[in-house]
């Protein structure tokens, strides 16, 4: 019997592995970075595969301001409730960034 972990040969049907896939994730438009296993839950550390390159107060096309991480249920993985961690750039527009408020701004 061949070994499925050596690298198969194509008339076989089998792939190098991949979470993304395998979570179903590439639907959702994220890759899987990392993963964080516990006993009790997994944590799929995500990014987002297209770059959104929009300000989303006013429209226009902006520059990075900062990057966060938003958590997201995802369906269980066997018995382990699932968590992405996906990892998100913020974008602001440059006419905006000009207009910082300042602290006796009386508007």
């Amino acid at each position: 019997m061949p070994d499925a972990t050596v690298a198969a040969r194509p008339d076989h049907g089998f792939t190098r592995a991949d979470l993304t896939t395998f979570c179903r994730l590439d639907e959702l438009g994220l890759e899987v970075t990392g993963q964080r296993l516990a006993p009790d839950r997994a944590v799929l550390a995500c990014r987002v595969l297209e770059p959104d390159q929009w300000c989303r107060c006013c429209g226009d096309e902006g520059t990075v301001r900062d990057t966060v991480t938003r958590r997201l249920a995802h369906e269980p993985l066997g018995w382990r409730p699932t968590t992405l961690a996906v990892t998100i750039r913020r974008r602001i527009a440059r006419s905006l960034s000009l207009e910082v408020p300042t602290a006796d701004d009386s508007r």
